[in-house]
């Protein structure tokens, strides 16, 4: 049995075809197999392993029960102008979201925005890959999705709001300005991860299923996580709620069924996906001159003690895709075992 501490490097082509075979070994559609192998590495090559191949056992387990619809397409169901109303059809969430990305750059090219709402879709993952892609368009990006509920609200002990995260991206001259939080004081995957290492997590961020404050990871996933920032997150998290479960008129975060918990059943989680065609507003070059000209001011502030420098949001993880790019990445064996196990099946 591989230690949790055991890792394994693998270059991109190799992150690649594991997960193609995965994916195609549960039946998905060849495009679903591109979106969420596209969206698996960028995750990975970014830093972000949380959402990446740590995912990948709990997706083929939901194709493989129900909860992902593997064959179906997402579909545009209405248009109005720039407002589109989307039906995920209950297939991978990133395969949704790559949809959704590309409605909503259409719909900016011939009306200046393009703002699209999704139902019948499952957990995407990290949003600013999805985000970032409406950047390199030359627009600003905006993404959120409500998600099954983990987080209680400001105030309360009892889980009534999902990790409901948001994006946002801006073009810029190296690499794009990306902004991709979730409104809960951490990710849940972020937990699963943290997980397979036995590590403690800071207080501050969960309960357990009592109520109390735990720094324990295996209470922390049987308990309920707290919002960012108190108040403020959990505004945040309503606000999410509100543009997506409400809006798209699907299953309200409250009652979507659990992710890891609840294989067989779809999730009937929202999206709001919004691209913004800068060159309506102002010149693109224009844009990206100012962009440079703000992080000038930004990282020229005095770094403070136990920093080097004074970072842009995606600064970091652009840094890391080059280098993992080159010299390959680094997945935890006990990843590789769950996913051989689900091949298996």
């Amino acid at each position: 049995m591989s230690s949790s501490t055991d890792s394994k490097n693998l270059s991109v082509s190799q992150v690649t075809e594991l997960c193609q075979n995965a994916l195609t070994h549960v039946h998905a559609r060849p495009e679903a197999v591109n979106a969420v192998t596209e969206a698996m590495l960028w995750c990975e090559l970014h830093g972000i392993s949380s959402h990446g191949l740590n995912m990948l056992p709990t997706y083929l387990e939901r194709a493989r029960e129900g909860g992902i619809n593997v064959q179906a397409r997402p579909q545009i169901v209405h248009q109005h102008g720039c407002l589109i109303r989307m039906d995920g059809g209950g297939t991978f969430g990133q395969y949704i979201a790559s949809a959704a990305v590309e409605a909503a750059l259409a719909a900016a090219k011939s009306h200046g925005a393009g703002l699209v709402s999704v139902f019948n879709a499952n957990h995407a993952g990290a949003l600013a890959c999805f985000t970032q892609l409406i950047a390199q368009a030359g627009m600003v990006g905006f993404m959120a999705h409500n998600a099954n509920p983990a987080v209680a609200p400001y105030g309360g002990r009892e889980a009534a709001l999902g990790t409901n995260p948001l994006s946002f991206a801006f073009p810029g001259t190296d690499f794009p300005v990306l902004v991709d939080l979730a409104t809960s004081a951490t990710a849940k995957g972020k937990l699963y991860e943290l997980a397979r290492g036995g590590d403690q997590i800071p207080a501050g961020l969960a309960l357990n299923i009592n109520g109390e404050p735990t720094t324990s990871v295996a209470e922390a996933i049987k308990g309920i996580l707290l919002p960012l920032g108190g108040p403020k997150g959990y505004a945040l998290a309503v606000a999410v709620e509100m543009l997506t479960g409400v809006l798209g008129g699907d299953v309200l975060g409250p009652d979507i069924p659990s992710f890891h918990k609840s294989p067989n059943r779809p999730q009937g989680i929202s999206m709001l996906v919004m691209a913004i065609d800068i060159d309506g507003l102002i010149p693109l070059d224009e844009f990206k001159t100012r962009v440079e000209e703000f992080q000038r001011k930004l990282t020229s502030n005095l770094p403070a003690s136990g920093f080097s420098k004074v970072q842009i949001p995606g600064e970091r993880e652009a840094q890391l895709a080059m280098t993992r790019q080159q010299e390959g990445i680094a997945v935890k064996q006990s990843i590789l075992d769950d996913i051989a196990i689900q091949n298996n099946h």
